[in-house]
């Protein structure tokens, strides 16, 4: 089996695939101006997907995690999912949804194969909810989170994505999940990619620190979780409670270091660092006559261009983070 290694040793495992800019929300660190109301011409087809992850499966990449957009807005998303599993033999294959329309697809996405599902939850109060997502109804999350709660797919990871003024207020209520359930809530640093002037995207930034300080001084001391290295979150938990409380920092304490990912926007573009702006552009390749192996060699120039460190200095960027993909 081969094995993708970028230019500082780090072996890419994980690819993250954005199959549309759409999403049925509007969350300010990730879609402030309306990008996800529409789909684009030049969005990835299920050809273009399943092309993609075969080769990057032939490189050795054994994790593939859909993401959007919302990715329940592509109809062909389980066909997708089962060329992952089903065919090109992908370990893990997961997904990451706001969960509003989750209950009611569940069933055919684990038919055709998923293994895990990540949930956007950015607060708990329903007004908070409909205020940091411009609108969502967080009884549906709760009914997405409850069917795959049912399904026994586990661990449920809740990601909520803290910035000052919005939901700032949710913190201690968040971490408050893990008293009696084993839901897995992971705290997102606020990253400037939503284009925020320099000030505003300060003035609303919360550290990692301050939020764990935080939970701590509502709940006591947390206690480790051991944690793969190459995950990005930090794991906790308060004494006694089944679930588990993340960290996840790369603003304050970059994990760059062990990066094991690589992500596909959804108009064809390999990434090879989120908080950088490098893309590739692999429309040639996918219409190559044997894409395969020309695929390949994107990958590999894709992981030659992986920085040591991302950039996360607040900047203006072309892409906000719903056209990059989750």
């Amino acid at each position: 089996m081969k094995t993708l290694v970028d230019r500082y040793g780090r072996v890419v495992r994980d690819l993250r695939v954005s199959v549309t800019p759409r999403c049925n929300y509007r969350c300010f660190y990730c879609d402030p101006i309306g990008e996800g109301l529409r789909e684009p011409v030049g969005t990835v087809t299920v050809e273009d997907v399943a092309r993609v992850i075969e080769a990057a499966a032939g490189l050795g990449l054994n994790s593939v995690r859909f993401t959007g957009g919302e990715p329940l807005l592509r109809r062909e998303l389980p066909a997708m999912i089962h060329h992952a599993k089903r065919t090109a033999g992908i370990e893990d294959v997961a997904l990451t949804t706001n969960a509003s329309l989750l209950a009611r697809q569940l069933p055919a996405l684990l038919e055709a194969g998923l293994d895990r599902v990540n949930i956007s939850l950015d607060a708990v109060t329903p007004e908070v909810f409909r205020k940091a997502t411009q609108g969502g109804r967080i009884d549906q999350v709760w009914q997405g989170i409850a069917a795959v709660e049912e399904a026994g797919l586990e661990p449920i990871k809740l990601n909520a994505v803290i910035v000052g003024g919005i939901n700032d207020g949710e913190i201690e209520a968040l971490a408050g999940l893990t008293r009696k359930k084993a839901y897995h809530v992971r705290f997102i640093e606020y990253m400037h990619l939503n284009n925020a002037e320099p000030d505003a995207w300060r003035e609303t930034f919360v550290a990692g620190a301050e939020i764990r300080a935080r939970v701590e001084a509502a709940f006591g001391p947390l206690e480790q979780v051991k944690t793969d290295p190459a995950a990005p979150a930090r794991l906790f938990q308060v004494p006694g409670w089944p679930g588990a409380i993340g960290f996840i920092n790369p603003v304050s304490e970059p994990f760059c270091g062990a990066c094991s990912r690589m992500r596909l926007t959804s108009d064809a573009r390999l990434r090879p660092c989120l908080m950088t702006d490098r893309e590739i552009d692999i429309r040639e390749a996918l219409m190559a006559p044997d894409p395969i192996p020309a695929l390949q060699e994107m990958f590999l120039i894709a992981a030659h261009r992986k920085v040591a460190s991302g950039i996360t200095t607040p900047v203006q960027r072309p892409r906000t983070m719903v056209a990059i993909g989750g």
